[in-house]
């Protein structure tokens, strides 16, 4: 049996949508974080503060988003503090022959009832559903421009 581990694992869950635009396409649209309350429910406003980092106000109230952005990687990865807690949302466009793969992973906070994180699973589900819309509303309108 091995050893326990000082740094145990919690429940995570990663869902992805295919998404009928290029990766660089669905990357550069939705690393526009001013724009994310056009498809996410846990964004319903983002006002700018220092270089990378928003405060976004969501079902949750307030919150500090830090962007870890990197293009070349299809990186959309944040950190968002919540009051007294800091997390780390993983978020990546990856190709999908022609189009992308937008992929996200949530991870149950210890404190977080099962209800709590089922709502969040809901949340992240609803945000990917949304982004795709989102982002294939805007393809096909540059490709008719």
């Amino acid at each position: 049996m091995p050893p326990a581990s000082s740094h145990p694992t919690e429940r995570s869950d990663t869902y992805s949508v295919s998404i009928a635009a290029p990766p660089s396409f669905v990357w550069q649209a939705l690393a526009d974080v001013a724009h994310w309350p056009e498809f996410s429910p846990f964004a319903l406003a983002v006002a700018p503060g220092a270089a990378g980092e928003y405060r976004v106000t969501g079902p949750q109230g307030e919150v500090v988003l830090t962007t870890r952005f990197d293009e070349e990687r299809g990186l959309l990865d944040h950190v968002v503090v919540i009051g007294e807690e800091t997390v780390f949302i993983p978020y990546r466009v990856v190709a999908n022959l022609a189009g992308s793969e937008l992929i996200m992973t949530n991870v149950k906070a210890p404190g977080d009832s099962m209800d709590d994180y089922e709502e969040q699973l809901r949340w992240m589900r609803d945000e990917l559903d949304g982004a795709k819309k989102y982002v294939e509303h805007r393809f096909a309108a540059a490709l008719n421009a």
